[in-house]
């Protein structure tokens, strides 16, 4: 005597398919979110760098509130998505020269994906955490910046070269992130790259002239 249904798959409940719904929405937008973060945050911050004057006042990007969303709407998405990337294997290619590319391209993303990582957890703790906890407010989070900036450990400013390895690191991951989004698309590829180097140098000049001063004009 057989037992009907007993093969039968149990159908998945609200709650799974509504965290399956948000994984696979974190997976799908997370990385692009990010990408378009990079670039805006770090116009912003060479804009400030370039107008700020002697006491730097604090813009929108540095409420409190403002800060939230952009945890929620923005990293936590990115984290999620992050934590996939890092889990997820490298897919085959039979072309040899093609597998070798895609290899020494995966290798990179990984590293650059894990430098941010460990860059947004130092900037968090440096900036934001203090930020939400009330430990800083907004007029302090700039001037403590360009303090940590400018210091120097064993004659080296650490700190500066840490925070351009991170920008890089970002723009990188970021530019790899848009192109992965449209492959094949050679007119796309070349603004995502263009974007990504202009947004490299952005970062860069916005860290350095906190750092040290005045550079450029």
């Amino acid at each position: 005597m057989s037992v009907k249904g007993d093969a039968r798959s149990v159908a998945p409940s609200s709650s799974t398919r509504g965290l399956a719904l948000l994984v696979s929405t974190c997976d799908r937008y997370g990385g692009l979110g990010f990408a378009a973060f990079v670039l805006l945050h770090l116009a912003c911050q060479a804009l400030r760098a370039r107008t700020d004057g002697a006491l730097p006042s604090p813009g929108l990007e540095l409420q409190p509130l403002f800060v939230s969303a952009v945890l929620l709407v923005v990293w936590l998405p990115f984290l999620v998505f992050a934590w996939r990337e890092l889990k997820r294997r490298p897919s085959t290619i039979e072309a040899p020269e093609a597998a070798e590319r895609a290899r020494a391209l995966g290798i990179l993303e990984r590293t650059a994906l894990v430098v941010v990582l460990l860059f947004s957890a130092l900037h968090g703790a440096q900036i934001v955490w203090p930020l939400l906890r009330g430990t800083f407010a907004p007029d302090d989070v700039r001037p403590e910046l360009i303090a940590a900036l400018s210091s120097t450990e064993h004659g080296a400013p650490l700190l500066a070269v840490a925070y351009v390895c991170g920008v890089g690191a970002a723009a990188f991951f970021a530019t790899r992130l848009t192109l992965r989004a449209r492959p094949g698309a050679r007119p796309l590829a070349r603004v995502a790259v263009a974007l990504g180097i202009f947004a490299y140098l952005l970062g860069s000049y916005a860290v350095i002239r906190c750092a040290s001063g005045v550079m450029l004009p």
